[in-house]
């Protein structure tokens, strides 16, 4: 759970949730920034999941995101080293974006500036998938529990819920290398400042597990943690 360590910038102004840590969101400048700590580097393979509670606003933003949770580092909108949760278009999204896969050949371990480069490439950023659920427009005036799911080396591993019920189902096992990268947990914003992907409304108990939360899981936190 991000709440105690969490700065906030911009505008964003903290808000009193039942469930824990709440924050109100200008669509702008606001964002919450967390601690990069080693329990959110995900190595190849390793499972995760994100939840968090949302009232978002009408927004007009760039592609039509609203950044909820990120920790990822972004080279541009098509290559990047991570994760996002997020909105698109009001429907609930994630992206997942791994170091690029390397094709070594014979030269790079025979010519010594071949393997300084393919060195250096092996942390190269990946290009970015897009999981999009096909519904609903979460942007109704009502708070609303979402979570993102991962088995990352299961075909039927990634799931996205939206008050405990599955929206989407995908196969995340093409994106199951390593996510690992020292940029701080982002909440509400997104980590390239010259997009304007503000979230506009409020993010409350956002919380990262180092595991994949079951079906059973997902549904109790709805219950257990509403606002």
């Amino acid at each position: 759970m991000i709440g105690r360590q969490a700065v906030l910038t911009g505008g964003v102004s903290a808000v009193t949730m039942k469930s824990g840590a709440g924050w109100s969101f200008d669509g702008n400048t606001g964002r919450v920034i967390g601690p990069d700590v080693p329990e959110l580097r995900f190595g190849a393979g390793q499972d995760f999941s994100v939840a968090a509670w949302i009232k978002p606003e009408q927004s007009r933003t760039d592609f039509g995101v609203m950044s909820i949770v990120e920790k990822r580092r972004v080279g541009g909108i098509t290559t990047a080293l991570g994760f996002s949760f997020h909105l698109e278009d009001g429907h609930i999204a994630c992206q997942l974006s791994p170091y690029a896969r390397m094709k070594w050949q014979l030269s790079d371990f025979t010519t010594p500036g071949h393997l300084i480069a393919a060195w250096q490439r092996r942390k190269a950023l990946g290009p970015v998938s897009r999981f999009i659920s096909p519904g609903p427009d979460l942007r109704d005036g009502q708070c609303h529990h979402v979570a993102l799911t991962l088995e990352r080396e299961s075909k039927t591993g990634g799931t996205l819920y939206v008050d405990g019920k599955v929206v989407l189902s995908f196969d995340p096992t093409q994106q199951s290398g390593s996510l690992i990268n020292r940029e701080p947990v982002l909440i509400g914003n997104h980590p390239d400042k010259t997009l304007h992907c503000g979230f506009k409304g409020v993010i409350g108990d956002v919380r990262i597990y180092s595991r994949a939360l079951s079906a059973e899981e997902v549904e109790l936190l709805t219950k257990s943690s509403s606002p």
